[in-house]
């Protein structure tokens, strides 16, 4: 469904998390294939930033086998 690149692992994720926005720091991104599954997690990534309250940001760049969602603040 989609793949999280890093440049330092993560210590936990959460099992139940359908997308690991608590463990991503700035410059991290999530690869998505399917165009709706890549708007549903920006959507979701919206709403994690209002639930708890942080001074995040995230972007939705289309590239050339998908979808990537990067964690940019």
């Amino acid at each position: 469904m989609f793949t999280l690149d890093r440049t330092t692992p993560p210590e936990t994720v959460l099992e139940r998390l359908q997308y690991p926005f608590s463990v991503m720091e700035v410059g991290d991104s999530l690869h998505i294939q399917d165009f709706r599954k890549a708007e549903s997690a920006r959507v979701s990534a919206i709403q994690y930033i209002k639930r708890h309250q942080l001074d995040w940001k995230f972007s939705m760049k289309k590239c050339r086998d998908g979808w990537r969602i990067f964690r940019i603040r």
